[in-house]
């Protein structure tokens, strides 16, 4: 019979052990009130400090939670049960993970020590400018988000009478306009990764040629920018399509996006790729009809897979296991560097399916082919706008009259 788990919002036995370049590291397991045991761990001096901080952490945060939240409690206590709620929820794992590092780098250390009375407007004003300052405005105004679901819950639980981030100053985040490649520029960028892979240079003005050390440079960087090309998939989207999500006949091949690569942290703090059995969004999974190029360049790797793919991907890690998705970014960072497309990343190729989708079918065409719910995101952030002027030839026309269009 296993152990029995601890009590939510209790820890076990700590432990205190000497780090390599001096002072101690406090470690307990705690059970968080998603039920969830954490490693958690407090450093220090001296083995007193470093147990002293970590007790004094842990009390807070087993603070009395759900109806005994009160004014009289801190910020950091009713912040942990409102992210214990949205771990509940059916939200991305990378917006879980986002609001994990705003809390842990800015919130808590900022005003979780506060107690809910004394988060005022002015504070957490005065807080968000500074982080705005200091980081930039979108972490300030993900910053603003967590304070309002965390005194959003102070609310419901009768701990204040009205949530204070409400009226706070706006945070305006000023993004620039959405550039999408031409489709000479994609040209070059294709021949610049076939270039990259057959280890040419990729100016051949230039001579340069990448030293060849350290492992072995991927093969198909090529197949896929054109898999991006074809589909507007995010780069996690498409490093966990599987084979079982494509089709391949010839004259209706498509390929459905069922999940996506992310990076989460375990108990014990340690990072791993999973395959996320579901994309972004609910409206992410789709089923993408494939233009004749991609179905060629699937059925190509369909017939070269090598053995040992236990994931079943389409483009697996050299050794078959789980792709990282920054890992493709950095090397596409080397080839668009050296081509002169500094600019350029695999999201591009995402905003250059939907400008060009919009420009020759619509824009709902195009928000569904990228997976967004509705047209405002896709207008807003992925379409590249060109500004076209009314037909109004007839009416300046009438400054110089076509008889009197030549003075001489």
């Amino acid at each position: 019979m296993g152990r029995p788990p601890l009590p939510v919002g209790t820890w076990g036995t700590v432990f205190v052990t000497a780090l390599p370049r001096g002072g101690y590291r406090a470690r307990t397991r705690f059970r968080d009130y998603d039920g969830v045991t954490r490693l958690v761990e407090r450093t220090g001096r001296t083995k007193n400090a470093a147990r002293s901080a970590l007790t004094t952490y842990l009390t807070e945060r087993s603070a009395p939670a759900g109806d005994d939240i009160t004014a009289d409690t801190r910020l950091r206590v009713v912040a942990e049960v409102w992210h214990a709620e949205v771990r509940a929820r059916d939200l991305a794992a990378g917006t879980v993970r986002r609001y994990r590092e705003v809390l842990d780098d800015h919130v808590l250390p900022g005003v979780g020590g506060l107690l809910v009375r004394e988060a005022t407007v002015s504070r957490l004003d005065a807080f968000l400018k500074g982080i705005r300052t200091r980081v930039g405005a979108p972490t300030a105004k993900l910053c603003r988000t967590v304070l309002s679901g965390t005194l959003g819950l102070a609310v419901r639980h009768g701990a204040a009478t009205v949530n204070p981030v409400r009226d706070v100053a706006d945070i305006t985040v000023t993004r620039p306009e959405s550039r999408a490649l031409t489709l000479e520029e994609v040209a070059t960028l294709r021949a610049a990764a076939l270039a990259w892979q057959d280890g040419r240079p990729i100016k051949p003005t230039s001579g340069y040629v990448e030293p060849a050390r350290g492992p072995r440079r991927a093969d198909d960087l090529l197949d896929i920018v054109d898999v991006l090309l074809a589909t507007g998939a995010r780069i996690g989207e498409l490093l966990a399509i599987r084979w079982a999500d494509v089709e391949l006949d010839p004259d209706h091949a498509a390929v459905t996006i069922t999940g996506t690569i992310i990076n989460v942290k375990d108990d014990a703090g340690h990072w791993h790729l999973e395959r996320q059995a579901h994309p972004k969004t609910s409206s992410s999974r789709r089923r993408l009809l494939l233009p004749r190029f991609a179905t060629d360049t699937l059925l190509r790797r369909r017939v070269t897979q090598p053995a040992g793919n236990v994931h079943d991907l389409v483009f697996p890690s050299r050794n078959g296991a789980l792709r990282d998705p920054n890992n493709v970014r950095k090397t596409w960072r080397k080839v668009r560097d050296q081509a002169g497309f500094g600019w350029v990343t695999p999201h591009t190729f995402r905003k250059t399916v939907a400008t060009l989708i919009d420009a020759n079918a619509d824009l709902a065409a195009a928000a569904g082919q990228l997976g967004h719910a509705g047209t405002d995101v896709t207008a807003r952030h992925y379409v590249q706008k060109t500004h076209a002027g009314p037909d109004v030839r007839a009416v300046l026309d009438t400054i110089v009259p076509a008889a009197r269009a030549d003075p001489r």
